[in-house]
């Protein structure tokens, strides 16, 4: 999986880190509210966060689910702007803080950060273009294959059987990152339960046939 930090030099992961501070956080607890002035850039050195946008109705809606080496709240990088949606974190979580003035100080005296800032920001940019697209083009049951075998790959261990997915994720949850809702969600593990594609182990979800979820991902 590729981090925030693979784009950099090591000189430059070293100045960056020298103007971090280190925050604890709760499961549960807001690290930023939508509409909060953003000052501040994080990433995730341990534990996970969503992010959160609540309609008019009240209605929570999760755009994403961030891991460690994520970085999230980059857009106080380059504006003054408030915060675009909340980030909650979904388990006892430590991170790393840097104030965008600092950041940006940095960058006038190491430009190559600048180089590298951009590629990362641009592969962030192609992955949300992704995203749109399939929520437009793609049915439920593609966009949660996935999604499935997106969450493989950041939080998959092998098995004999499969690829296990280490933390549980609850149908609601999988529901608001594929645009879909609980009831579709269920119906589609109960019919890739009885294909024998996936399994529920001691609560957690193992990929038994990742080939078929990807097949189905791709064809739709």
């Amino acid at each position: 999986m590729t981090t925030f930090f693979d784009r950099f030099s090591a000189e430059d992961v070293e100045a960056i880190r020298s103007i971090a501070s280190k925050v604890e956080v709760k499961r549960g607890q807001e690290i930023f509210h939508r509409g909060d002035p953003a000052a501040r850039f994080f990433w995730i050195e341990s534990g996970g966060v969503h992010v959160v946008v609540t309609s008019t109705q009240g209605k929570d809606l999760v755009l994403r689910r961030l891991a460690p080496g994520d970085v999230f709240g980059e857009i106080a990088l380059f504006t003054d702007a408030r915060r675009t949606a909340t980030i909650v974190a979904t388990e006892a979580s430590v991170l790393s803080a840097v104030d965008a003035r600092d950041f940006r100080d940095l960058v006038r005296r190491r430009p190559s950060l600048a180089v590298a800032l951009l590629g990362y920001l641009s592969e962030r940019t192609r992955k949300l273009t992704e995203q749109l697209e399939d929520s437009f083009f793609l049915p439920m049951r593609a966009r949660l294959a996935k999604m499935l075998l997106g969450l493989a790959e950041e939080i998959g261990e092998a098995t004999e059987e499969g690829i296990l997915l280490t933390e549980p994720l609850s149908q609601t949850l999988l529901a608001r990152l594929v645009y879909a809702t609980r009831e579709e969600v269920n119906r589609e593990l109960g019919r890739w339960t009885r294909e024998g594609w996936i399994r529920k182990h001691e609560g957690l979800l193992e990929l038994v046939d990742s080939e078929a979820l990807d097949d189905l991902a791709w064809s739709g």
